[in-house]
């Protein structure tokens, strides 16, 4: 089995996290993920924030190529504060009417109704929304950092069980000569006692039964198609790209092969193994049912 030349496994589960801050403004992105059959992604923004959703779910669409994704984001300002603001029209109104009556403008115009109003201080929504799609990214980068770190996992352990399979099905391969010499020799002797030595040898339609039973107790074509099945396997895990659909599907083939394999042994030890083989095959599938 050759090693593998990069690995590009993903999981489709994770958890990725992204903080931006500017004074006491934080905006916070959160992101889970699990596993799923297609991609979903799912945004909570607040409320002043969700004309940004569409671009948060595009930065995850472009990362993530399976699974359902959580997108959790929050903006925290700390405490407003109050400032007085001069409202300068209504200034200007106040000093015009007074010059008009002849007076002279004084500071006293700053105590009339609407000229001083206290307003909260609040960070301005480009800034918001400069923050917010900066802790996104981050959160993005994070996640895929977390399910390339669980990926690296996963393909230890399928290499450690595609390994077995192929030690297990080069057993047996070992094996099947013997076998099926075997099987030969105790269905000749069978026969033997049931037909006369002459029309067993000459009969064309008992040799054509004969043959038949005679195959299927030899496992040759499924042990080939099981090993081409098991380089696919080891090949795909060697390649690049989101790997879990087709992976599901060779373990699907795998399976066949070993299912057809069982059913046609009839020796004890051979059938010991293909339980070993179908227990690898099923680990195999738990553990790909998590790639991406």
């Amino acid at each position: 089995m050759t090693p593998s030349k990069a690995n590009t496994l993903r999981s489709m589960t994770g958890y990725g996290h992204g903080t931006s801050s500017q004074g006491e403004l934080v905006a916070e992105v959160e992101m889970r993920a699990v596993n799923g059959r297609h991609l979903g992604v799912k945004c909570r923004l607040p409320g002043d924030m969700l004309r940004l959703e569409p671009q948060v779910e595009g930065m995850v669409r472009k990362a993530v190529a399976r699974g359902r994704v959580d997108v959790h984001c929050s903006v925290k300002t700390g405490k407003p504060r109050r400032r007085p603001r001069i409202d300068r029209d209504v200034l200007g109104i106040y000093r015009k009417e007074l010059t008009a009556l002849g007076g002279e403008p004084s500071a006293a115009l700053l105590q009339l109704p609407g000229v001083v109003t206290l307003a909260e201080d609040g960070p301005s929504p480009k800034t918001v929304e400069r923050l917010l799609l900066k802790a996104a990214r981050d959160a993005v980068t994070s996640l895929n950092a977390a399910r390339a770190a669980e990926g690296a996992r996963l393909m230890q352990v399928l290499r450690r069980e595609l390994a077995a399979l192929e030690r297990l099905a080069s057993r047996v391969a070992k094996r099947v000569p013997g076998l099926v010499a075997r099987h030969h020799r105790q269905l000749r002797e069978r026969v033997g006692k049931l037909l006369d030595e002459r029309l067993a040898s000459d009969d064309a339609i008992l040799r054509r039964e004969l043959a038949v039973l005679a195959d299927r107790g030899d496992v040759t074509e499924e042990l080939d198609r099981l090993h081409s099945h098991l380089a696919a396997l080891d090949d795909r895990l060697a390649a690049r790209g989101p790997a879990g659909r087709e992976l599901d599907f060779l373990l699907q083939e795998v399976g066949r092969e070993v299912n057809t394999l069982g059913a046609k042994s009839a020796d004890a030890v051979t059938a010991r193994d293909v339980v070993q083989l179908k227990s690898a095959v099923e680990r195999l599938r738990e553990q790909a049912a998590n790639i991406e």
